[in-house]
Parts: C-alpha cells; sequence; structure tokens
C-alpha cells in the first residue's frame, strides 16, 4: 500500500537555480534546502507534484485542465531557464494507477506519455531530487489558459490522488509537492512601470497564509474563485496546485510556513512533528 508522508510547497522562479550558483547563501537556497531535509526524513520513494505548464510542454491546440505524465522518465528543463538540464526517473506504475482511478472515479484526466517538462517541474526537482534515489509523478494542472479549473474541483483532484496513492498495491511513501505562487504577474498590465514581473495582491497572499495556517481550507477554496485568481496576477492560478496537494494531505496545519515578499511562500506538512507555522 503506498503511504503519504508529507506535504510541501515552494515556488518554481527560473531564475533561482542561476541565483544561488551565484550567491549560495540566498535565503530561499536555504529554505529549498530545508525542504529537501524534510523530503529525506520521511524518507520518501516519490516525490509527487502539482505544477503547471507556461506554453512550452501543452499549448492551446492541446492544453489539458488536469493531466498525469506516464513514463519511465522525462527531462528538463525544455524552455530557456538558466540552469542544468536534468533526466528525471518517473514511477510510471504509480502515474498509471492515478490515471485509472481518476477515470474510475469520474475525472476525466489526460494522459501524456512523451513529453518533458518545464521550470515549472524542473525548478523543484533541481533542489529535492536531482541527485537523490527518488522518482517523481508530475501532475500538470492548468493554471495559465482560460478558463481555469475551480478551485473546489482542484481540491477534489488532491483528494482522488489521495485515495489513489493509498490504494496502490506496492509499498512505497510518497511526498506531496505543489510548486507556484500566490499572486504573480509576469509582463502584464499589472506590473510596476520598467519591471518583468510584480506582485499585484499582497492582501491576498496574507490571506492564504492565514487560511493554510488555520488551517481553514474550505475558505480558501471558496475564495479562490477565478475573478480573485486573475486579480492576484496572470500566474495567480498557480494556487491552484497548492490548493490540489491541500486535497491529498487533508485539513492539517503546516509544519512550517515561510511567505516570502515575491508573493510565494515555502510550506512543510508532517505528521510526525508540531505546528511550529
Amino acid at each position: 500500500m503506498g503511504t503519504i508522508v508529507g506535504g510541501f510547497g515552494a515556488p518554481h522562479s527560473p531564475s533561482l537555480p542561476s541565483v544561488v550558483a551565484k550567491n549560495p547563501a540566498f535565503v530561499e537556497n536555504a529554505l529549498y534546502a530545508d525542504l529537501r531535509r524534510h523530503i529525506e526524513e520521511v524518507k520518501a520513494d516519490v516525490v509527487l507534484i502539482f505544477s503547471n505548464d507556461h506554453f512550452n510542454t501543452f499549448f492551446y491546440d492541446n492544453f489539458p485542465l488536469f493531466s498525469v505524465g506516464v513514463a519511465p522518465e522525462t527531462s528538463g528543463p525544455n524552455d530557456e531557464t538558466p540552469m542544468p538540464h536534468h533526466k528525471i526517473p518517473l514511477h510510471e506504475g504509480l502515474a498509471a494507477h492515478i490515471h485509472r482511478t481518476g477515470i474510475s472515479n469520474g475525472f476525466d484526466l489526460s494522459l501524456t506519455q512523451e513529453f518533458t517538462v518545464d521550470h515549472a517541474f524542473a525548478v523543484p526537482w533541481h533542489f529535492i531530487g536531482a541527485d537523490r534515489p527518488i522518482q517523481m509523478v508530475p501532475i500538470f494542472v492548468n493554471c495559465f489558459s482560460n478558463p481555469l479549473p475551480l478551485a473546489s474541483r482542484a481540491h477534489d483532484l488532491g483528494r482522488m490522488i489521495g485515495s489513489a496513492i493509498r490504494t496502490f498495491p506496492e509499498d512505497i511513501r510518497v511526498a506531496v509537492f505543489a510548486s507556484g505562487s500566490f499572486s504573480l504577474e509576469i509582463g502584464g498590465p499589472q506590473i510596476p512601470p520598467n519591471e518583468r514581473s510584480g506582485v499585484p495582491d499582497r492582501v491576498w497572499v496574507d490571506r492564504i497564509v492565514e487560511c493554510m495556517r488555520k488551517p481553514n481550507i474550505r475558505d480558501l477554496i471558496d475564495e479562490a474563485t477565478p475573478l480573485q485568481l486573475l486579480r492576484a496576477g496572470n500566474a495567480g492560478g498557480e494556487l491552484l496546485n497548492w490548493i490540489a496537494m491541500l486535497g491529498v494531505i487533508g485539513d492539517q496545519a503546516p509544519t512550517e510556513l515561510h511567505p516570502q515578499s515575491h508573493g510565494h511562500a515555502f510550506g512543510t506538512w508532517r505528521w510526525d512533528q508540531g505546528n511550529r507555522a
């Protein structure tokens, strides 16, 4: 039987690997190192990552709401992110089981078998799994191409995947990881003059952190409307990755939650430790 051993969340800022290479003392390097330590301590065999594509793996001619990567391996990044290129081993069996379970539970999940990933998956992998004997299961959530999936549907997806992990016949330990920002505008009208990106809704970031810490996930789902995600920026839909992760692990307060000034956060949910968030 599969065992869910922890929940984790972090951004996938494409510049982060190169920033850290030049300045290892950068605070977000330490925060990613802490997530890696937690994943090692819970002895995860697999890290299941909820993240999104930035029109590099999928495009408008084929852009599923939810997709499962079912293959023995993938690689990335497939965009121009300045970081090392990684071959990424996948747990094909668990991914296929999630796909079958989703279909049998009314989720019309897309399946992709020949694919590469962009920085949304490659950046987290670079920091938490690139040099370790661990496998990935990539779950793509459409966070960019409107209409986005409803927050409630993303949460239900996570709950279904949690059930699929627990009914997987092999004895594996699975860490569940969400990657993305809470409020972020890239190259759009909601950024400061002469900037490439910005954080349009810092109040919303504070509200998300408050709901996660309580925890009050039902209010978070209710308030994460399509209009609110749009107010949070053209990448504000990446919150759906976190909501899906929370669907897997249930309504638990984080062990640690560290919001950052760039509209994102680093978080850890562990069952064997108290709440220090």
